[in-house]
């Protein structure tokens, strides 16, 4: 799981429980089920409560009577007799059993309903979507820059009059246009080979979904004259290209050897260097990146290389803000986390704006007190019989794609170019949280592994809602040069609201294991904690999130998670899912394994530790499994990437020398170091792990007429008054293509190479990854 995603669901469930113990006035706890005055048919206190005892049990947590199952076969009505329950007789699926509860059974991929002639859509096997009902579609992606005999695989994403997404099995009908690509046919997508240089991008791609037809724009690159290299700067987030970038060739000594700047077209040519150093793009508005280069007197060296820049995350800043809608109405406590997909699990935007504005609420407790507490922009948070009702939630995204649907763009280049738009997918996760499930806090502190392993098996409880395309504008942020930018207002965010009436809500109904491989350590120690995020990763949305788990390890001998309740053995860990639902049938379904290290949160002296993970990502889910039982848990076969250690900053020399305890990375890994000041511009440089031992010299950024200073900023300063260094983090990445376990790995050389897998799929390539974050300056 990101960090930033993990802090924020920290946050929330930390918050659900410091606000349930703070609003309790005693001991004498208020019951979780209905009050003594409000009458409760099938109430309970114990199974003889309950009819029928074998086909019923008493919930003790909601103290009421519900349909009780140890096999799926006391869920049918051959079972269950005058106690049958119409849903499982209905569902072509039938029922599972589920926890010891008849639960109607879902589906999650069109395989599962196969039989029955129709495909799966928002959990249930339902008729097809005629391609007659799109009205409108965009291909994914619909910009591209390559050279000329690259493979491009491009999606389409189709709305219906009503703008909902809408997926039809059949997709779309593929065509090239012009000489340029070569390829064709049916489906949700379809690869092309970009064939004929161009001068510049054309609509080359068409796709046709019914009466509704869109295309991408293609530019091919021809052939480099020998002993010049060619540097294409794109856009991360929208494949746009970027002019007016400053490429620089430097030396061992990180001396100037050569420097263009990009056209309008985002090329630059320049003499390629002759021995190892470096390559360099600066841009104000984006990410510097610093990548390690051999020079021509290396074997098979790229002449295309590829490299796109992430826009600067808080200079603009914009999103969605709502409520849930049809929330549970009962005594528990009803809570959610809303947020807006991010492009990949690997290159972290802004923690600050994924969780938005904090708010201090104040509300009266249950015996009658006045308390406060701080809350994230994305909780939803409501707890009957106090006044503590936080129900408006917003969540911000990245800058990215845009088109003229969107109120208030004329022209959406144009906006597009300025980073003031953008097209992410909303989530939410919500429902009921019961107060007996919520332990009360007996200090102000508190282990968080472990609060977070005994609330979340409670999600059971809740659903998942999705509006997949939800655009939006973005404007300039207030004091985003101070180092504390300003989100408070959110006027111009778009309104969205999360539906959960039982009709569009998707419950969170697949529970299975996984086996996750042992612990890395981290100062000597096994790690402590694994968050598992289970996600769907949506065509130019990005990763969605559809449920999650989580366990923890209080065995420091011990390289395994905790056994937990209901599961066979130690070193697994339960997780929850809803299926892909609401538009993103068909998206491929990944889990996000991330084993993390409390060390620095323990550590009296935090400036001598870092903030530490290693993260698995498991991509070979058709569907997914009903397993509640670890019977046949998920093997994630892959060991996790050890904590990258030793890395320094000496002068401008960037040097990885791990400690001589420390396991050695793998000789392929891609090294990510990202310097962060204080207004989080940051400054990206990839070096392979030889050339980060070697050390590699960063050059001076060049000069800049944009620039007060006539310089680009040397974002190796954190641009305090003081001159201290900026925070530098570092990534150890494992690279394969197709993102499996089964492709070619890749090292630095072939990710740069513009050929179609290069560092624009950084995410959708890496299996595995670690990081090292400093938690202070």
């Amino acid at each position: 799981m990101s960090p930033p995603l993990r802090l924020v669901l920290c946050a929330v469930l930390v918050s659900c429980t410091s606000l349930w113990s703070a609003c309790a006035p005693s001991n004498e706890l208020a019951p979780p089920g209905e009050s003594p005055d409000t009458p409760n048919e099938g109430a309970c206190q114990v199974d003889q409560d309950c009819p029928a005892p074998g086909l019923f049990f008493c919930d003790t947590v909601t103290s009421r009577c519900l349909a009780a199952c140890r096999t799926q076969e006391d869920c049918t009505s051959a079972r269950r007799g005058q106690y049958r329950l119409s849903q499982c007789d209905t569902n072509p699926l039938g029922c599972r059993c589920d926890n010891n509860r008849c639960v109607e059974a879902l589906c999650s991929a069109d395989a599962e309903c196969e039989g029955s002639g129709k495909v799966c859509r928002n959990g249930r096997c339902a008729q097809a979507p005629e391609a007659s009902a799109v009205r409108a579609c965009r291909v994914a992606p619909d910009y591209v820059v390559g050279r000329k005999g690259t493979s491009v695989r491009f999606s389409v994403l189709a709305v219906d009059a009503a703008g909902r997404a809408v997926m039809v099995p059949s997709g779309a009908t593929w065509t090239a246009v012009d000489a340029s690509v070569q390829g064709g046919g049916e489906g949700v997508s379809s690869s092309f080979v970009l064939s004929a240089a161009t001068e510049e991008a054309q609509a080359s791609v068409q796709a046709r979904v019914g009466s509704a037809t869109c295309t991408a724009r293609v530019r091919v690159l021809g052939a480099v004259t020998p002993g010049r290299l060619r540097a294409v700067v794109t856009d991360e987030q929208t494949g746009r290209p970027l002019p007016g970038a400053v490429v620089v060739a430097a030396d061992a000594l990180g001396a100037v050897t050569a420097s263009a700047r990009t056209d309008a077209s985002g090329v630059a040519t320049l003499a390629e260097p002759t021995g190892a150093g470096s390559i360099s793009v600066f841009h104000r508005d984006f990410d510097f990146l610093t990548v390690a280069y051999a020079g021509s007197g290396g074997l098979e060296e790229p002449r295309h290389l590829a490299l796109p820049l992430r826009r600067n995350p808080t200079d603009r800043y914009g999103g969605y803000k709502g409520t849930f809608r049809n929330m549970p109405t009962g005594l528990d406590m009803h809570t959610g986390l809303a947020g807006l997909s991010w492009p990949d699990g690997v290159t972290d935007p802004s923690a600050s704006l994924l969780m938005g504005p904090t708010r201090r609420v104040t509300f009266t407790t249950l015996g009658g007190q006045t308390r406060e507490a701080t809350v994230p922009a994305g909780a939803y948070v409501v707890l009957p019989g106090t006044t503590l009702k936080v129900t408006d939630v917003s969540a911000q995204g990245l800058a990215g794609v845009c088109d003229a649907t969107l109120a208030g763009v004329e022209n959406p280049e144009a906006e597009m170019a300025l980073g003031a738009c953008g097209t992410r997918t909303a989530w939410a996760l919500g429902g009921d949280i019961p107060l007996k499930s919520l332990p009360l806090l007996s200090s102000e502190t508190m282990d968080v592994g472990q609060l977070l392993a005994q609330t979340l098996p409670v999600l059971r409880t809740f659903s998942s809602s999705v509006v997949r395309d939800v655009g939006f504008r973005l404007k300039v942020t207030p004091g985003a040069g101070t180092g504390a930018p300003d989100f408070s207002d959110q006027s111009h965010f778009v309104e969205v609201d999360h539906d959960f009436a039982a009709d569009q809500r998707m419950e969170l109904a697949f529970p299975f294991a996984i086996r996750v491989p042992a612990l890395p350590r981290y100062l000597g120690e096994w790690m402590d904690s694994v968050a598992v995020l289970g996600v769907a990763r949506v065509p130019e949305r990005g990763v969605v999130p559809l449920g999650m788990g989580m366990a923890v390890n209080t065995t420091p001998a011990d390289p395994n998670t905790d056994q937990q309740a209901g599961l066979p053995g130690p070193g697994l860990v339960l997780v929850r899912m809803a299926p892909a639902h609401h538009g993103l049938e068909g998206s491929p379904y990944e889990l996000i394994v991330t084993a993390s290290s409390s060390a620095a949160e323990n550590d009296t002296d935090a400036a001598t530790t870092g903030l530490a993970s290693s993260v698995l990502i498991h991509r070979t889910l058709e569907k997914l499994p009903f397993d509640p039982k670890g019977s046949t848990p998920l093997v994630v076969s892959r060991p996790f990437l050890p904590v990258p250690e030793g890395l320094r900053l000496e002068g401008r020399q960037l040097r990885l020398e791990p400690p001589p305890e420390s396991p050695p990375l793998p000789a392929m890994t891609v090294l990510r170091a990202v310097f962060s000041n204080r207004a989080q511009h940051r400054w990206v440089v990839l070096m392979d792990v030889a050339s980060a031992e070697n050390g590699l010299r960063l050059p001076i950024p060049p000069a800049s007429v944009e620039e007060p200073t006539g310089r680009f900023e040397d974002r190796t300063y954190a641009g305090d008054h003081t001159g201290s260094r900026s925070p530098l983090g570092l990534q150890a990445l494992a690279l394969r293509r197709m993102g499996r376990p089964e492709g070619a790995a890749l090292a630095l050389r072939g990710l740069l190479e513009a050929d179609g897998v290069d560092l624009a799929q950084l995410g959708a390539l890496t299996v595995a990854w670690s990081s090292l974050n400093p938690t202070s300056p």
